[in-house]
C-alpha cells in the first residue's frame, strides 16, 4: 500500500540499543526509530510488580472503542477528555499514584524512576515532571493486557489533542518510554509505522482510538520485548500493539515531551 503523500517526515529504521545524549537527540530529532535497551530493569522485581498491577485495585481501562480491553493503573490524561472535573481528579490523585507505584518496587527503584533520573541526566537541559496550568501530572502508569483479548490498534498520541494548557507551547516531538514487566512468549509486539497519521486517519484515531489494520499498509518495524526491556520511541507516529497468549502482558510507561535540546524534558502519563 502508498504512503500518502500529506504524512510528515518519516523516521530512519534505524534502533539504538543503548541510552545516551546522542541516541535521545537522535530520537528525538526522528534520525531513528526508536531506542532499544535489553535487560534495563531486573526481571525478578518486575515479575513481582507485574502480579500487584494485574490485581491492583486502581486498575480501570481506557475509554475509547479500540483501547477499552487494555487495562490501566491510574487515570492516564488522556481520559480526562477534555472534562474539567476529569481533570481536576487527574492531578488531584497525581502525586499520591506517583507515590503508590514507587511504593510498590521498594526497597527497590522503580524503572520510571531511574528513565526519569537518566534523562535528567542525559538531556542537554535536563528533564522534569509536567505540569499543566501549574498542577503537577502522573507519571508511571501501568499498562495491563489481557490474554488473547487486549490489543492497541495502529494509533498516535499527542499531548496537543488532549489539553491547550500553556505549558504544552513550544513541544516539538512527543516520546513513550515502555518498561516491560512481564510479557507474554508468544504475541505481544510492538509495531511502529515510523510516519504520522494523516488528517483522515487521525480522524478515525481521535473517534474510536485505533485504525483498521488491514487498511494501511504493514508496519515498517516489530519488536517482540523481553521482561526487563526499555523501548522508546515517538508515539505521534503510528504504533500498535498485537494481542498475547498465554499470559499478561504488563508494562510503566510514560510519555516525554521535547521542545528541543534547549529545553528539559517533560514527563506524564
Amino acid at each position: 500500500m502508498t504512503i500518502p503523500a500529506e504524512v510528515v517526515r518519516s523516521a530512519s529504521s534505524t534502533v539504538a540499543t543503548e541510552l545516551t545524549t546522542e541516541s535521545l537527540l537522535q530520537l528525538a530529532d526522528r534520525q531513528i526509530g526508536a531506542i532499544h535497551v535489553k535487560g534495563y530493569y531486573p526481571v525478578d522485581i518486575a515479575g513481582e510488580v507485574a502480579q500487584k498491577a494485574i490485581s491492583h485495585q486502581a486498575l480501570g481501562h481506557y475509554h475509547k472503542k479500540h483501547t477499552s480491553s487494555v487495562g490501566r493503573v491510574y487515570m492516564p490524561h488522556i481520559d480526562t477528555k477534555w472534562d474539567p472535573e476529569l481533570t481536576r481528579q487527574y492531578h488531584d490523585a497525581a502525586l499520591p499514584a506517583i507515590q503508590d507505584v514507587r511504593s510498590m518496587f521498594h526497597p527497590y527503584l522503580s524503572p520510571v524512576d531511574r528513565v526519569r533520573l537518566e534523562l535528567q541526566e542525559l538531556w542537554p537541559t535536563g528533564a522534569n515532571l509536567l505540569r499543566l496550568r501549574e498542577r503537577a501530572c502522573f507519571v508511571g502508569a501501568f499498562r495491563v493486557f489481557q490474554p488473547s483479548t487486549s490489543e492497541f490498534f495502529p494509533h498516535n498520541d499527542a499531548i496537543d489533542q488532549e489539553t491547550d494548557a500553556p505549558e504544552i507551547e513550544g513541544v516539538l516531538n512527543q516520546l513513550v518510554a515502555n518498561i516491560y514487566l512481564q510479557v507474554p512468549d508468544d504475541g505481544g509486539n510492538l509495531q511502529l509505522w515510523l510516519r504520522e497519521p494523516t488528517a483522515e486517519e487521525t480522524a478515525v484515531i481521535l473517534d474510536v482510538e485505533g485504525l483498521d489494520p488491514k487498511e494501511i499498509e504493514e508496519p515498517v518495524l516489530q519488536i517482540h520485548p523481553e521482561a526487563g526491556d526499555l523501548i522508546i520511541f515517538s508515539p505521534r507516529q503510528l504504533h500498535a500493539v498485537t494481542a498475547g497468549h498465554g499470559k499478561h502482558r504488563v508494562g510503566a510507561a510514560a510519555f516525554i515531551a521535547t521542545k528541543g535540546p534547549s529545553e528539559p524534558l517533560l514527563f506524564w502519563s
